[in-house]
Formats: C-alpha cells, sequence, structure tokens
C-alpha cells in the first residue's frame, strides 16, 4: 500500500488537499448548523469530518477537475508555475469539492427534507434544504477556495518528498 502512494504524486496531492479541505468545511458546518437544542459535539465533528473528505476524495478521484483547470487557466495564457495560473487552475476543483461536499454535508446535518426551528417546544420555522444550501455555498467557497491553493502548496512538498528515492532501497 505505501509502494503505490509513494509512486503517485498526484494521489498524495489530492490526499492532503482531501484532508485540510474536509477538516475546514465539516468544522464550519457543524458550527453553523449547531443551535442552543443541538450543540457542537466531537461525535458530530467526526462524522462532518468523515463526510466531507469521503466525498473530495471520490470527487478528486471521478472527475479530471484538476486537469480542466490546468486546461483552462492554459487557454487563459496563463504560465503554469505562476500565481495567476494557480489561481484559475484551482477554481474548477474547488467549485466539484465545495459543490458537493456541501450538497451533502447540508443533508447530514440539516436534513434532505429540511427541518423544523423549536424553541421551548414550539415550531417557530422551518428550514429548507435548498435554502441551507444556498446559505453555506458561498461561505463554503471561499474558505475551500483560499484553503485549497494553501493545501496544494502543502500536498505538493509533501509528496515531493515521499516520493523521493530513498537512499539504499528500491
Amino acid at each position: 500500500m505505501l509502494k503505490f502512494f509513494r509512486n503517485h504524486f498526484g494521489m498524495i496531492v489530492s490526499m492532503i488537499i482531501a484532508l485540510i479541505l474536509s477538516l475546514c468545511m465539516s468544522a464550519t458546518a457543524t458550527v453553523r448548523a449547531a443551535s442552543a437544542t443541538n450543540p457542537v459535539t466531537i461525535e458530530w465533528l467526526i462524522r462532518n469530518w468523515g463526510t466531507a473528505f469521503l466525498v473530495i476524495m471520490l470527487t478528486s478521484i471521478l472527475l479530471p477537475s484538476k486537469m480542466w483547470g490546468d486546461a483552462l487557466a492554459g487557454r487563459l495564457g496563463l504560465k503554469e508555475g505562476t500565481l495567476p495560473f494557480g489561481l484559475v487552475s484551482n477554481l474548477i476543483p474547488t467549485f466539484f469539492y465545495n459543490t458537493f461536499a456541501t450538497l451533502v454535508l447540508v443533508g447530514v446535518n440539516v436534513g434532505f427534507g429540511g427541518m423544523d426551528v423549536v424553541v421551548d417546544g414550539v415550531v417557530v420555522a422551518h428550514v429548507g434544504y435548498w435554502a441551507s444550501v444556498w446559505a453555506d455555498y458561498l461561505l463554503m467557497f471561499v474558505i475551500s477556495y483560499v484553503l485549497s491553493l494553501i493545501a496544494e502548496r502543502i500536498g505538493m512538498v509533501v509528496a515531493q518528498k515521499a516520493c523521493m528515492p530513498m537512499e539504499g532501497h528500491v
């Protein structure tokens, strides 16, 4: 198993990005969905982190969104390795990671049918699924985009070190 990851630079970078994005997105989703009757717990944070990590990893495996982002940056005439190239090339993967993770996290936290807001045992409002998605989407996108830029750099450093041949080993 380790040999597989050591030989796959992109997989290491994807895992680092998914780890960092899922931690921050799950914490944000948990705090935003918390209320007086539904306080933040470690179990809730772990459940959201696992859900977000799984969604982001599956998205990165199933969709070649990073290739699409690199192609878009190339078509705009941006030079690879520059900041503008990185800013543009991360838009498409962030869009897909954020969209799918937000859709699933809102469903897990609010419910796909929405949820009732109860105050002193009385239902005072009903929060719909799509209203919650739209309320969270922009905040989650900004968080995801900024963190994807940082996480990609961290992932590349880790992957370069992990993929270097070790002396005395084949």
